[in-house]
This record gives C-alpha cells, structure tokens and sequence, in this order.
C-alpha cells in the first residue's frame, strides 16, 4: 500500500481534525470505551469528568470512518483524546512516521488563519514511537498541543488547548504526560 493512498490519508486527518472539535455530547463517566475488534488502544488521566461521543465521516473514496472521543472542557481548557480505527494500517516505520506527519500538517492546517507550528519532536509511550507537537492559532488566540500515535490499527490523538502559555503548565503538563498505550 502506498503512503498517498486517500483512505489512509482522509482518516489520518479527520482523526486530527476530530480532535479540535466540541460537539454537544451527553455527560458520561471517565470509563474507556470500545469498538469491536478495534479497542481504543489507549488512556488518558482527565482532570474531571469527561464527555463521550463518536462522530462519523466518509472519505473522498466514500469509505465511513469513525472517530471516537472523549473530552472535557474546563473554562478556556480543553482536554481530549480521539481514537480512529484505521484497518490497513502501513507495516514499516518509516511509512507510519509519514502518516503521522500528514496528521501533523491537518492539525496545522484546521488552526485557522496564521497558524504556525512552536515546536515539534518525536516522543515514544509503552513503546509506541509517536510525534508530539504545539500549534499557535492567533484566530483564537489558543495553543494546541497535540500527541498522535499509530497503534495497532488505531489513529490514536491526544490535545490539550489553551491560552498561550498555558500548554506548558503542570495541569497541562499533568495530562500530556498520563497516556498509557497498548500495542
């Protein structure tokens, strides 16, 4: 399979832009959930009580795909994490690190206007190599900081926005730090 394939591509970003989203959601308890055969694959420690839904979408290719989240929002905080099942995930390394720099570049891209990258790495959690990022978006005078891992067939997502500055304090730091992944 290659790295431009459209289904792959379409729901590596709809995971990243899934993520930026609020929808109204119904209020749930922090539990994880699960999709058949494909678990979330991932957990996170929220500061509070989190809100859960999925939210569907096709592919230019007309392929559904799903994004699970769950999320919390706690004044100008938002704490989230979202899992796509993408079944015919890459074998290599090297292809999913480029998948996961296409997520990267959605992520930017959804900031709204001039919205540039702070800083970007490479990061690894239980294994998993992954890429971990802080995105500026002046429109609304945010920070998003976002970690997204490959695992097993999961897209999984993990951000964190807030005012500017906010991104690198000990509640943010706090969440950024808790995901535990499972291969």
């Amino acid at each position: 399979m290659r790295i431009t394939a459209t289904a792959w591509l379409l729901a590596c970003a709809i995971g990243a832009a899934g993520a930026l989203s609020s929808p109204a959601q119904a209020q749930k308890s922090a539990t994880r959930a699960t999709d058949g055969s494909f678990a979330p694959r991932h957990n996170a420690a929220f500061p509070g009580e989190t809100k859960q839904s999925t939210r569907e979408s096709k592919t230019a290719a007309g392929q559904a795909v799903t994004t699970h989240l769950r999320e919390l929002k706690s004044g100008d905080r938002y704490y989230g994490t979202a899992w796509t099942p993408v079944p015919s995930m890459p074998p290599e390394a090297a292809e999913q690190a480029k998948l996961l720099e296409v997520a990267t570049n959605e992520a930017l891209r959804t900031g709204g206007p001039g919205a540039t990258v702070v800083s970007k790495q490479d990061v690894t959690v239980n294994g998993v190599p992954g890429l971990a990022y802080v995105i500026d978006m002046p429109a609304s005078n945010t920070r998003l900081r976002q970690q997204i891992f490959l695992v097993t067939g999961v897209l999984v997502e993990q951000t964190y926005t807030g005012p500017a500055g906010a991104e690198t304090r000990r509640e943010a730091n706090r969440f950024c730090d808790s995901p535990r992944l499972v291969p």
